[in-house]
């Protein structure tokens, strides 16, 4: 079994016969594109996990925690940017850039929404205080969560996209729309994630 086929097969295991909707995507970057002065365009289309290109099927074709994938994908710690944040009474809505502690590489564009209330107060602080990514925050606290990718896609970078990650041109990225849960399937996140290429 040539290595392609084995990622195939285990990507297959994880995420099977999931096709979302467009919309479930879009409605997450629009959120945020939508209070702009000129929204850049969004033109993505759902992907099957065999179809992704390496390292990114190896990214994001798995079910754990996306800030230690990284980390040991880069050999460094990850940081939290935040580009923009909403916080209401029960959604805090994010528009981020993960980057290299040590080098500032940007590794992953992203939008989340966070269910606030589900998450003890010490918790909710750090998540507001907006310094570590979320991954990290619950891990310290010690809250049990599991990822639930429920579709990959493929994205076309507009100028936005393409600032935060440090792009010079338009080009074709991949990702996946998640979700975090609790020990007992409550939800805690959804979360689109872009990697650059």
């Amino acid at each position: 079994m040539t290595t392609r086929n084995a990622d195939a097969v285990h990507a297959k295991a994880i995420v099977p016969n999931l096709q979302p909707s467009n919309d479930s995507l879009l409605s997450l970057l629009a959120e945020f594109y939508s209070a702009m002065p000129t929204p850049p365009t969004i033109d993505a289309a759902f992907v099957l996990p065999d179809e992704l290109p390496q390292p990114q099927r190896k990214l994001l074709v798995h079910s754990g925690d996306m800030t230690s994938t990284l980390a040991r994908h880069h050999g460094e710690e990850i940081a939290l940017r935040v580009l923009h944040c909403v916080e209401g009474p029960h959604w805090y809505r994010r528009h981020i850039v993960l980057k290299t502690s040590a080098s500032s590489r940007p590794v992953e564009y992203g939008v989340m929404r966070i269910l606030l209330p589900l998450l003890q107060e010490e918790a909710r602080s750090e998540v507001l205080a907006a310094q570590s990514p979320l991954g990290a925050v619950l891990a310290r606290h010690g809250i049990a969560y599991r990822n639930s990718p429920s579709g990959f896609f493929k994205i076309r970078s507009n100028r936005f996209i393409e600032q935060s990650l440090g792009l010079s041109t338009p080009q074709w990225l991949h990702g996946r729309c998640n979700s975090m849960s609790d020990s007992v399937g409550r939800l805690i996140a959804e979360v689109v994630e872009i990697l650059p290429p």
